[in-house]
């Protein structure tokens, strides 16, 4: 996805594979969706990803876009560029969810 990130985990001996745990793995998909929204979202699986971290479904950013839920479907597989104003509001709903859901709930009724 275009970010790094360090991590800990196990490696086994027998086959090489590293093993990291549970809570450690929530700990690194956090820090890679804030690297991606501070670097600025640029793909529809970054744009996924974050989303879904953010604990919003598809159906929801669409309302909160003024979109078609299948809009967001491809800006997800990359079929439709992303907006740069959609990429810029999930990662202040990922950074700032309370705020950010009120600013564009306020937005939209106008």
């Amino acid at each position: 996805m275009g970010v790094e990130i360090e991590g800990s985990g196990q490696r086994c001996r027998a086959c090489g594979e590293i093993l990291i745990e549970l809570t450690e793995r929530g700990r690194q998909e956090r820090l890679a969706a804030e690297r991606l929204v501070a670097r600025g979202i640029r793909s529809g699986v970054e744009f996924k990803f974050v989303r879904k971290l953010a604990g919003l479904r598809a159906n929801e950013v669409a309302d909160m876009f003024g979109v078609r839920k299948e809009t967001v479907s491809r800006w997800e597989r990359g079929e439709v560029e992303i907006p740069r104003t959609a990429a810029y509001a999930l990662g202040a709903l990922f950074e700032h969810p309370k705020l950010a859901r009120q600013r564009l709930e306020a937005f939209a009724q106008r």
